[in-house]
């Protein structure tokens, strides 16, 4: 019995274009890991149109661009025009913080 050694074919064989690859898609499961979001809340979002996804037999699943274009549709602009406020109102608190997207 003869035993290969160094060979980059086999099923062992690392998958060095695997790991370097982005996904085209992503699961329900996926977008929400990735967006941070319920997966309830990404089929309220699909079912509003905020996100569309592409069937595929009966797998739903979500091309990257979308979630992308979803994330700069909803992104946070600071307003440089505006005058600072000292009060501590929660609609002062949600400005300051710009990793908070308002999804609607």
């Amino acid at each position: 019995m003869h035993k290969k050694t160094g060979s980059s074919h086999g099923p062992d064989a690392p998958r060095a274009s695997a790991t370097s690859v982005s996904p085209l898609a992503y699961s329900i499961e996926s977008a929400a890991d990735a967006l941070g979001l319920s997966r309830s809340r990404i089929y309220e979002l699909i079912a509003a149109g905020g996100i569309v996804p592409c069937k595929v037999g009966k797998r739903t699943i979500i091309p990257a661009a979308e979630l992308t274009a979803f994330l700069e549709r909803h992104r946070v602009e600071k307003r440089s025009n505006e005058p600072a406020s000292r009060t501590n109102t929660a609609e002062n608190q949600q400005r300051r913080n710009p990793a908070q997207c308002v999804l609607r």
